[in-house]
């Protein structure tokens, strides 16, 4: 009776019906309601709870809710600091279900007497713990652990990914994050933020439109879309101010432009926002520094000057910018369109990275675009997202007008769809900087420089000494080179001549005898499955300054082919440690190809099992049968592989071990198990096993662990052996254990 007691609610004992707590109940009363609770329909989070019925409040550790509760945590303000401690106020963000019974330390769920001497007060801002139970019972059930929150405190740091593990992870591998991460310029950042808010999304449908046209007499004149009724957009007519009288009077740029509602909007905002002049006035001054030069490779090639500002909306006229796609440069090429229109792209040389040559690039493409589709707005669409993606949008819609296409659902892009109204806005506003406020800011002066021709492996730093010049100079001048050095050539093959920006004047000092010449080191054309660990240790060198001298990233995977400055070989070097024997472990399925001679292949990160075949010319298929693999899956480093070619094949342009040179085991033979063990200091021993053995005793007599001898033997721990049946084991010891017999 007294445990069912003490398990009963005070108010129900009492007879009375719960009450909600007072501002400030004396100590040891129960807490009474206000006559209006705070807000009017706010309950008190602190009260005890309601019959299920009529209950709306937090339910607490003296009940259980009938349902959910009506309000949030967040939302639930007591009126008063509470008294007891299952009545505390919960934390912003925890749980819904029904707060943990602190009481229960105490080994009851009654409400306890008030104590002999006045307890303080407890804190609004966190729950009071029990007293510890004065019982005599020393087994009572202590508080339960508390649960984390389903959310992190406000104002919490959120931990950032660790890439590097990941990519200890993923073999070397970049993360898509990682793919995706690239340095940007600052001005189109924040002009990317504004676009988030100045055209958001249309989330069906056709995006409603409206066209400002410039007249010959009053103004712009307001067109309907000519949109079915209803139709939604982020666009309003309310939003678009009556008087646009400005726009006549604007000059024109050599572009052909129309003031569509998109156009219109961007040029308010670098007129009227304060973010947008901000923008404005630092590409003002920006384009200073190329705008001068692609202005008169334009005019020399017949194409609308104004173009210049397509490359400004690309990069912000930053040469060494890169995406997370893989463009990169003042016209932000990707590797192979750059490779397509001449430009050099490889592990020493970025020409997008090259003002004028990607300029010359850049406008080869628009030209051919503009013939293709016939129109500057297609043409600077295209070159936004493709021609071929363009191609089929004209067909799909059959109209080939951007502002139309621009305006059906799918019709393209929704960043082609700002990408050339932003081009054409920025074009006006340069064409009118007083108009914008403009005409105040100073451009930066234009790239101007002297040019100097040398041969391979020359090292900028030292063209910068002969010149007089700084090494960080000519450096910036020459992004294009990018271990900081004239690309070295394969011995034997041509020397070409590289052209080498210098500050301008500084060319008069020009002696290319004044060059010095590196004698202590050569070129090297990398085999594959060669690693930079290989080379290094085959050079007499260490990684780390191979690497450095090369520029080569800790994550590079180093192409076939590529050409690498490497030290001399000098005559204490070991050679190549091909020709001791290694370690190869082949399928234990037998091949044989009479015909044919057997090479082995170490498999190094960012190899293939096509690439693999590709290099020894033999098929995939063919590959994978003779080294059980899945085609699918990706190779592991540091596999073997055994290839069979014919007996005249040339593989100087690959590294592989001879079979004469190679110590063959076959996987999962007991020659295979012995010798791999025994590099863990370990000996392979096949017992019998006693009469009622288990995997379990055996284990535990030879220092293997359950999981151990489950793994070797390939059979559960409950299975029954029988007296003399084969277990193996791998033991430190010398010897079997006392009573045991070897098979």
């Amino acid at each position: 009776m007294r445990s069912m007691l003490a398990r009963c609610p005070l108010w129900l004992l009492l007879g009375l019906a719960p009450v909600q707590a007072r501002a400030e109940p004396p100590a040891g009363s129960l807490p009474a309601a206000p006559e209006t609770p705070p807000g009017g329909t706010e309950k008190a989070a602190a009260g005890k709870a309601k019959p299920p019925e009529k209950s709306a409040s937090k339910p607490t550790a003296t009940s259980k809710p009938a349902a959910k509760p009506e309000t949030k945590p967040e939302a639930a303000k007591p009126a008063a600091p509470p008294v007891k401690a299952d009545a505390a106020k919960p934390e912003p963000g925890a749980s819904n279900k029904p707060a943990a019974d602190v009481a229960r330390g105490a080994g009851s769920r009654s409400v306890t007497p008030v104590p002999t001497e006045p307890e303080p007060e407890p804190s609004p801002e966190a729950p009071v713990k029990p007293a510890p139970s004065s019982g005599p019972g020393s087994h009572q059930k202590g508080r339960p652990p508390a649960k984390p929150a389903a959310t992190l405190p406000p104002g919490s740091a959120i931990p950032a990914p660790d890439e590097n593990a990941r990519q200890r992870i993923t073999g070397g591998v970049p993360s898509d994050d990682a793919r995706r991460r690239g340095n940007d310029d600052p001005e189109l950042v924040r002009l990317r933020d504004a676009e988030r808010v100045l055209f958001p999304r249309p989330l069906r449908g056709l995006e409603l439109g409206f066209e400002f046209t410039p007249s010959s007499n009053a103004g712009p004149e307001l067109h309907a879309s000519g949109l079915p009724v209803g139709a939604t957009s982020g666009a309003d007519a309310s939003s678009i101010s009556p008087d646009e009288s400005w726009l006549p009077g604007l000059s024109a740029p050599d572009l052909p432009t129309r003031y569509d509602e998109r156009v219109v909007r961007y040029l308010r905002f670098y007129r009227d926002s304060p973010a947008g002049r901000a923008i404005a006035r630092t590409w003002a001054k920006k384009s200073g520094r190329y705008s001068p030069a692609i202005r008169a490779e334009l005019g020399r090639a017949g194409l609308p000057t104004d173009l210049v500002w397509l490359s400004l909306i690309e990069s912000g006229h930053n040469p060494s910018i890169a995406s997370p796609v893989g463009a990169a440069g003042l016209w932000q090429f990707m590797p192979d369109a750059a490779r397509n229109y001449g430009l050099v792209v490889d592990r020493w040389v970025d020409e997008r990275l090259d003002p004028e040559r990607s300029t010359q690039a850049a406008l080869r493409y628009l030209s051919d675009l503009y013939r293709r589709f016939g129109s500057w707005d297609l043409a600077m669409a295209s070159y936004n997202m493709g021609y071929g993606g363009l191609s089929r949008s004209v067909k799909k819609f059959n109209t080939n007008s951007f502002w139309e296409l621009a305006r059906y659902e799918a019709g393209i892009p929704w960043e082609t769809t700002l990408y050339v109204p932003k081009i054409l806005a920025t074009a006006v506003v340069m064409n009118n900087r007083r108009a914008f406020g403009l005409d105040g800011v100073a451009p930066d002066a234009p790239e101007r420089f002297d040019v100097v021709v040398v041969g391979p492996s020359v090292s900028l730093s030292e063209v910068a000494r002969v010149v007089g010049a700084t090494a960080a100079a000519v450096e910036a001048a020459n992004p294009q080179y990018l271990a900081g050095r004239t690309p070295p050539v394969a011995p034997g093959a041509p020397r070409p001549s590289y052209r080498v920006r210098v500050p301008e004047g500084s060319a008069a000092k020009w002696s290319p005898a004044r060059l010095g010449n590196d004698d202590s080191l050569e070129a090297y054309v990398v085999k594959t499955g060669e690693t930079m660990e290989r080379i290094a240790r085959a050079r007499g060198t260490s990684e780390r300054e191979l690497r450095e001298k090369n520029r080569v990233a800790a994550d590079e995977v180093l192409a076939a082919g590529t050409v690498l400055l490497v030290p001399r070989l000098v005559s204490h070097v070991e050679q190549d440690p091909t020709t001791a024997a290694e370690l190869v472990v082949v399928p234990a399925r037998a091949v044989d190809y009479p015909e044919r001679k057997r090479v082995f292949y170490r498999v190094v990160s960012g190899d293939t099992t096509s690439g693999v075949a590709s290099a020894f010319h033999v098929s995939s298929q063919d590959l994978a049968d003779w080294n059980t693999l899945d085609p699918q899956a990706r190779l592991e480093p540091g596999m073997s592989l055994q290839v069979f070619v014919p007996k005249n094949a040339d593989l100087s342009k690959v590294l592989h071990v001879p079979e004469a040179h190679a110590q063959i085991l076959v996987a999962g033979s007991p020659e295979f198990c012995d010798w791999f063990e025994a590099q863990n200091g370990k000996k392979r021993l096949v017992i019998a096993a006693r009469d009622g053995d288990t995997l379990i005793a055996i284990g535990k007599r030879y220092g293997m662990t359950v999981g151990q001898m489950e793994r070797v033997n390939r059979r559960g721990r409950s299975d029954q052996l029988t007296a003399g049946e084969r277990v193996v084991v791998y033991t430190e010891r010398a010897k079997v254990a006392p009573g045991d017999s070897l098979l």
